[in-house]
């Protein structure tokens, strides 16, 4: 059965872990950049300022300098919340099993940014119970590249030991192609775990192996639910490592004029066998906008610049 001490929780992978910190730098940034970039926001106030000694509208320029600075920060953090999810419920093999899976598109930058989820809660028993893939389309077929495969933040790989220095790359047990013919519902687009009829170790994220694990294919990293017992596992689950609960993908090359309504046609794939479980995804309706974040995170920096005026002006009325 599986050993507790072969759990190894990830607690910063993932692409959105990297794209956060940077976001959080720049706003670190923005603060620190006073003094340091002679000619930047600091000099472009003084230059409006003028005769008022670094004042605008009675507030220091370098207090004006740091709000700006948020809201630029602001800015860079909201352009990785753009996201559509989708998800998929269908009955289990067993009794009382249900499956439910979802994936959320989100772009950052000219990237791509799959997050895929195992969100049933029961304890699979067989291979039939473990999210293999998903397949999808993309409007007008861009080729996109693939950057990397990661454990999500707060997932973890259970069922079988890990190397020692393990930090959550999975590329070597992911591959993806974006020319499948007669993939399911009628998708040309394809991430799997499992060769299925199609994936190979040419289409592998990565070539870097996961030392003491075989070549790609089978049940091995594929993605569980967070009520795998573990312990319990038999068959075809018995001593393989599987994901608990999620997996994160990146592709650089998007067109400039990609939107997210230009993916569809997303099915989840399950097991090791184009015979198990499918699952048609559908939208959910609560879309992640980016442009209301940033217009309302403004607003309320605006809110707060004003405030700071107020204060001003109200120490002026009563000093007089």
């Amino acid at each position: 059965g599986r050993d507790e001490a072969a759990v190894v929780e990830v607690s910063c992978a993932g692409a959105f872990a990297g794209d956060h910190g940077g976001a959080e730098g720049m706003a670190r940034g923005a603060f620190l950049a006073k003094g340091r970039a002679g000619g930047g926001l600091d000099g472009a106030a003084q230059h409006v300022a003028g005769a008022a000694e670094g004042r605008l509208l009675g507030v220091d320029a370098g207090d004006v300098e740091a709000l700006l600075g948020v809201v630029f920060a602001i800015a860079a953090i909201s352009s990785v919340v753009r996201g559509q999810t989708f998800t998929a419920t269908a009955p289990g093999d067993d009794p009382g099993e249900t499956l439910n899976a979802s994936a959320t598109f989100s772009i950052s930058d000219l990237d791509l940014i799959v997050t895929l989820s195992n969100t049933g809660t029961f304890d699979p028993a067989n291979a039939d119970d473990i999210l293999t893939g998903i397949f999808f389309t993309i409007n007008g077929d861009p080729k996109l590249t693939p950057e990397s495969a990661e454990v999500a933040h707060g997932s973890s790989v259970i069922g079988h030991r890990l190397p020692l220095g393990f930090a959550g790359d999975v590329g070597s047990q992911w591959a993806y192609r974006n020319d499948l013919v007669r993939a399911p519902n009628g998708t040309d687009e394809g991430i799997s775990s499992t060769s299925l009829k199609w994936f190979g170790t040419k289409n592998l994220f990565s070539s870097k192996k996961i030392k003491g694990f075989g070549s790609f294919g089978g049940i091995s990293f594929g993605i569980t639910t967070l009520d795998d017992l573990g312990g319990n596992d038999r068959g075809s689950l018995k001593n393989q490592a599987v994901i608990q609960n999620s997996v994160v993908f990146t592709f650089s090359g998007l067109p400039n004029n990609f939107s997210l309504s230009d993916i569809s046609n997303v099915t989840f794939q399950y097991g090791t066998s184009l015979k198990q479980p499918e699952l048609i995804g559908e939208a959910a309706a609560n879309d992640i906008g980016e442009t209301p974040t940033i217009t309302l995170l403004a607003a309320g920096m605006l809110g707060a610049l004003a405030a700071m005026q107020w204060g001003v002006v109200r120490k002026s009325i009563v000093a007089h």
